[in-house]
This record gives C-alpha cells, sequence and structure tokens, in this order.
C-alpha cells in the first residue's frame, strides 16, 4: 500500500488524477499516510480484505467490481 499511495501523491502534484485502491485493512493507514505527505483528501478506494488468498478469479471479479468505483472518483477530479 506504502508505494502505491506514495507514487499517487507524487502523480497528484504533478497535475495527473489518481485513485489508490488498498484493502479495507489498510484503509486506515492509507488515510494516514496520505496526509503525512501532505494529500489528506487523495481518492482512495477499498476492496475486501485479504487479496493474497484469493483465487485470481476471484480478484478478477472484484477488480471488475471496483472499476466503476475507481473510474467514478477519476471523473470527479
Amino acid at each position: 500500500m506504502t508505494w502505491g499511495l506514495h507514487d499517487s501523491v507524487e502523480m497528484e502534484q504533478q497535475g495527473r488524477p489518481t485513485v489508490t485502491v488498498v484493502t479495507e485493512a489498510f484503509e486506515a493507514a492509507a488515510v494516514a499516510r496520505a496526509a503525512a505527505l501532505g494529500l489528506p483528501d487523495q481518492p482512495r478506494v477499498a476492496v475486501a480484505h485479504p487479496l493474497a488468498s484469493r483465487r485470481g478469479d476471484e480478484v478478477a471479479k472484484m477488480a471488475a467490481a471496483a472499476a466503476a468505483t475507481v473510474a467514478a472518483a477519476l471523473m470527479k477530479r
């Protein structure tokens, strides 16, 4: 989560809209880290936790379900 969030903040600072995807277990950490990096309102989408123990087809379904939320967050930018 941390480096993806760092990348998102850096891209936002360059004027490129981003959305960080995190699992629910790391959402509070993402909020705190984004604030520490100077972008407390950095958009994020939380998906179910954990990912590592899920089969590929399960993760693909989760990604498809989250895609509309990610796209909507990008369009607000």
